[in-house]
């Protein structure tokens, strides 16, 4: 019997994984399908799991506000979650 192979999780960079989530941040929505390569589950207009985002918020949340070029428009994140939590 072959042996059951089994799938790493992928681990992304902070960088790499703030790249996938700054839509999401930004509007609520994941426009390129790209939550789906990290396991995050989304719905069918791209919105993902709330948990999730609230999750990846509070750990990526604070170096996006610092890297976001600043305009009128107050991230979907911040209005819906807050000020991320510092851990």
């Amino acid at each position: 019997m072959p042996v059951k192979r089994r799938v790493a999780k992928r681990r992304l960079d902070p960088a790499a994984e703030l790249a996938v989530w700054e839509s999401v941040f930004d509007c609520g929505r994941d426009f390129f399908r790209e939550l789906g390569e990290m396991g995050v589950a989304s719905n069918d207009y791209g919105q993902p799991d709330p948990d999730a985002a609230q999750e990846a918020w509070d750990r990526l949340g604070a170096r996006y506000l610092a890297e976001r070029k600043p305009d009128h428009r107050q991230p979907w994140a911040l209005k819906t979650f807050g000020e991320p939590n510092a851990d």
